[in-house]
């Protein structure tokens, strides 16, 4: 549709995020993940019941297949909060089990918030919650219960709504903290092709602030 041809020509900035059954591949799988452009009002989930596997398949290999084209070829930038350590060798790890190559923008290209948040500001806690709180976001994360979290897993569809919507405000809380920090990104990756526009923002307009030296 024009919109999807309009990204092709854009800089499309995703910020996304996982629930999964456990913190190792080896032993867990992915339930789910939400991810949203920067330029949209709705963050999107996909889950394993939406992209189910066939036959023997590891349980979450058809929303691996899935993921796999969506972060290959459908952001240029990805935005998230302890992705870099978690989240990306997660799906590395469970793709490579499912059959697929790995992902070349999950090794470029990818903002990770958890660092710049650690690089320059000094709050009490550094997880999500506990800086996007601090910082004065009106989005509030929900706990879960381990029982909610095995329940998901056996497809009861009430506790997989649950787990949803927790990550859906988690990718809208990345989303509010991506507005709040994105001055401090220092290698923000470019958002524009223009030449002389801004990495981080694409705009063309400059105030004179005087001399630095660069690398």
């Amino acid at each position: 549709d024009e919109r999807e041809e309009m990204r092709l020509h854009d800089t499309r900035i995703m910020h996304f995020d996982i629930e999964a059954t456990s913190l190792e591949a080896s032993f867990g799988h992915a339930l789910c993940m939400g991810f949203r452009y920067n330029d949209e009002k709705k963050t999107r989930v996909v889950t394993i019941y939406d992209q189910p596997a066939k036959g023997d398949e590891e349980p979450d290999a058809g929303l691996m297949r899935y993921l796999h084209n969506l972060l290959t070829n459908k952001a240029d930038i990805l935005v998230s909060w302890y992705g870099k350590e978690y989240d990306r060798k997660f799906l590395n790890s469970r793709m490579l089990m499912s059959g697929l190559p790995p992902m070349p923008p999950l090794n470029a290209e990818h903002i990770d918030l958890y660092f710049t948040y650690r690089g320059n500001l000094k709050l009490h806690s550094g997880r999500l919650q506990g800086v996007s709180e601090s910082l004065g976001c009106p989005i509030s994360k929900t706990p879960v219960r381990a029982d909610v979290w095995r329940q998901a897993q056996r497809g009861n569809k009430k506790a997989m709504g649950y787990i949803v919507d927790h990550c859906k405000r988690d990718v809208d809380i990345l989303h509010w903290l991506y507005g709040k920090l994105r001055p401090f990104v220092r290698l923000h990756p470019p958002v524009s092709m223009e030449v002389g526009a801004c990495r981080v923002c694409g705009g063309t307009d400059y105030i004179r602030q005087g001399y630095r030296m660069t690398a």
